[in-house]
């Protein structure tokens, strides 16, 4: 009968338990939150609103289609996939979406972090057992707390890490099993593995494979010779390098697309500084700490409170090896350090400071400080009472300090997370000394230890992690978009764009409704064109650029035929209804010129565009250099300190507005009476351009904000904008057929010219 306890508690079992507990534990926190199917919420935070469904969705339509990965028409004026496939795409889990509708993309992508989430789990109870060479259930637990931790609860919906997270345990197993054993194509596979998913955080793991295998080498117990060592390190070296190999044809093309996009201009830090304490970090392992996604550094590294008891047992049990407790010790120092100070923490980062959502290594060192904290548990019965005392003491004591010291009225942290943490250590403390010195069986002192664990690390979740977002508003236009594109394709098949002017949830709808557009928000983000844009006057910043601020002149030269809006807007000679269905409606801009066309070749030597010009100036000039037409927008009007104003057009015509006061929060228009507000997101590029839409020369346009505003109003002169257009056209390139990753067609000019091309080439990466 014990026997057979025995072998139960220390089975493939464990496996089981490790991946099912937290499976189920995420499953009831998404029954809770009400996220879908038990409600009509869904798990989509920041990235993963405005980045992470849209690709998921372009994706999803190119394997379906059968369309090449290497371009995409459907994410800023057209862009290297690769490059994108690589950074956010590259897990082979996501070839399964296509199995699914892609309307439940979300859905989807929602599973799958549960199931991430588990194997996370499984990964990290695979490493003990195989580490420590026992199945004891207790390691499951272990795998529950890396698997739910507070780097999960603050970045679980950032989908692309999470191959990573479980692949350190099983690359740290190869790599011991390199070190000890010379067996080296398990760490080869796992390492090249997690380089391919996701080279950024891969770039993490490699260096903590690095110090990792310092500390292995120097604690290594086997058969020492000089020759063992440099077998070992040469082994080390060879199989890195293959490991990088095996992702080459997805890092070469994204190091490129990196060294295009604004994300590459950084410089090594001139001063070491720190930006907290050790100490304070400390209270980041606090249960109900609320995760950081902001700038302040903090990392995310909760994992259990049972660390404040379990490290100070790994310290001073003797049956750990004292070079290889020194080594981890450090390597829990060097990731202290890292996350404290500004210049370890660029390099940690790939020679870049993380534009929020800091400490993005903290999952690798809640690894190893979990791996310690079960080399303690394992070795319990060596323990004494009064190591057990003393390991209490210094929790507690820990404790005290923390919330003498942090838990004030001037930090975000509540005083409830040291007293919970203190109960759940006492919890502990008790059942090891149960476990220690009672006769209890076994199996009862167990089955305590899992439900307090389940407890906490349930109670920890439910309170940092796991935000929600309405999912009827989030799909409020799906099937409306869908069939008025749909309409257009089915009706034009020529080569055109289109963008969302009101209504759109991102600057990817383009990629989340599969359409030809001209905005993007991606890292891969090319850091010329965001330039371009922000000199004419379109949204732009490091790592976007959009279509708030097209006009006209901006459609035409961008073939952006179609506007697409959930607002009905005035017609023009210029823009005229072309369908609509259920609340969106989609306008035809009816003078676009084709992807390419010809100018004078001088003309691309004079085009004196200029950051001090607001996005109006800068298109005259443009339009000027290439035709010869001047003041293409005509000036009506201008109010350098005024916060409220009105505007008297002298003719019909579309009204444009800039902003020069890049400090206001809002702007309202309102045309005789009916208003419409713009958001100060809107307005904090100092070129950014209003469009107010067409007015008749009998309306008001009233405008007010919160302060001065530094406005000026232009009129778009049709006459000179339809000359211009005609004068373009007249060389222009005719596109006879194309793919998503040529086009064919012809042109015929009159001398010698240079051929624009609106597309943002792989190999070029500028407006061409």
């Amino acid at each position: 009968m014990n026997s057979s306890k025995k072998s139960i508690l220390n089975s493939n079992l464990t496996y089981v338990i490790a991946f099912v507990l937290p499976l189920v534990m995420m499953i009831a926190l998404y029954y809770t939150r009400g996220i879908f199917p038990w409600g009509n919420e869904c798990y989509l935070r920041s990235d993963m609103y405005h980045q992470y469904a849209p690709f998921f969705s372009e994706l999803w339509h190119k394997i379906r289609n059968g369309e090449s990965l290497t371009y995409s028409w459907d994410i800023g004026l057209g862009t290297n996939f690769t490059s994108l496939y690589a950074y956010y795409l590259a897990s082979p889990s996501n070839w399964f979406i296509v199995l699914f509708p892609q309307k439940y993309i979300i859905e989807i992508m929602n599973a799958i972090i549960i199931l991430k989430i588990a194997g996370s789990s499984l990964a990290m109870t695979y490493y003990i057992t195989k580490h420590f060479d026992t199945k004891n259930c207790i390691a499951a637990l272990f795998g529950m707390f890396y698997g739910m931790s507070g780097f999960i609860a603050a970045y679980s919906w950032n989908i692309m890490w999470l191959d990573c997270v479980i692949l350190v345990p099983l690359i740290m197993l190869g790599l011991e099993r390199l070190v000890n054993e010379n067996k080296c194509i398990f760490y080869c596979i796992t390492l090249g593995l997690c380089i391919f998913t996701n080279y950024y955080i891969a770039i993490m793991v490699c260096l903590s494979v690095v110090i990792y295998f310092i500390v292995l080498m120097i604690s290594y117990n086997g058969p020492k010779s000089v020759l063992q060592y440099v077998k070992k390190f040469v082994n080390f070296c060879i199989y890195s390098l293959l490991a990088g190999g095996l992702g080459a044809c997805l890092l070469l093309p994204e190091f490129y697309t990196f060294s295009l996009s604004a994300s590459s201009d950084t410089t090594f830090p001139e001063k070491l500084t720190s930006y907290f304490s050790i100490l304070s970090m400390l209270t980041r392992q606090l249960i109900n700490t609320p995760v950081h996604l902001g700038l302040d550094h903090y990392p995310n590294i909760y994992c259990g409170v049972a660390v404040f008891l379990l490290i100070p047992l790994y310290v001073m049990c003797k049956k750990v090896n004292a070079r290889e407790k020194i080594g981890k010790c450090i390597i829990l120092l060097i990731f202290l350090t890292a996350f404290n100070l500004n210049i370890p923490n660029y390099i940690w980062h790939g020679l870049h400071f993380p534009n929020s959502l800091p400490c993005r290594q903290s999952f690798i060192y809640i690894f190893f400080l979990l791996t310690m904290c079960f080399e303690a548990v394992n070795n319990l019965k060596s323990m004494s009472n009064k190591q057990i005392g003393t390991a209490l003491w210094i929790s507690i004591g820990l404790l005290l300090l923390i919330e003498q010291l942090f838990m004030t009225d001037d930090t975000n942290y509540s005083f409830k997370s040291v007293y919970i943490s203190g109960i759940f250590i006492l919890i502990y403390a008790l059942f090891i000394f149960i476990n220690n010195n009672a006769k209890l069986k076994i199996p009862l002192v167990l089955l305590l230890t899992f439900s307090a664990s389940i407890i906490e690390c349930t109670m920890n979740m439910d309170s940092t992690g796991i935000g929600t977002t309405n999912r009827t508003s989030y799909l409020l236009d799906y099937d409306a978009v869908k069939t008025v594109t749909k309409t257009v394709a089915d009706n034009d098949d020529s080569f055109y764009r289109m963008d969302k002017l009101f209504g759109a949830r991102s600057k990817n709808d383009g990629a989340w409704h599969n359409y030809r557009t001209i905005s993007t928000f991606s890292s891969t983000c090319n850091a010329g064109m965001s330039k371009l844009y922000g000199y004419l006057g379109l949204e732009s910043s490091t790592n976007a650029y959009g279509c708030n601020g097209l006009t006209e002149v901006t459609d035409m030269l961008f073939s952006v035929k179609y506007t697409i809006s959930n607002k009905l807007l005035a017609e023009s000679d210029l823009r005229s209804y072309y369908t609509g269905s259920d609340g969106e409606f989609i306008y035809r801009n009816n003078y676009v010129l084709p992807i390419g066309y010809a100018i004078n070749e001088k003309s691309t030597l004079h085009m004196n565009l200029s950051s001090s010009n607001n996005g109006i100036e800068n298109q005259n000039i443009l339009i000027q250099t290439m035709t010869g037409i001047s003041d293409i927008f005509s000036f009506v009007d201008e109010f350098p300190t005024q916060s409220e104003c009105t505007i008297t057009p002298s003719k019909s015509g579309h009204l444009y507005l800039t902003v020069e006061n890049k400090t206001i929060d809002y702007i309202t228009v309102s045309i005789n009476g009916s208003e419409r507000s713009f958001g100060c997101s809107n307005l904090k590029n100092n070129n950014h351009i209003i469009d107010v839409g067409y007015v008749n020369a009998t309306d008001r346009v009233d405008v007010t904000a919160d302060s001065g505003m530094n406005l000026t109003a232009y009129m778009l002169d049709t006459d000179k904008f339809i000359e211009a257009y005609n004068q373009i056209n007249s060389e222009s390139y005719q596109v006879d057929s194309f793919t998503e990753t040529d086009f064919k067609g012809t042109i015929s000019l009159s001398s010698d010219k240079t051929v624009l091309f609106s597309i943002l080439m792989t190999e070029a990466g500028l407006f061409m």
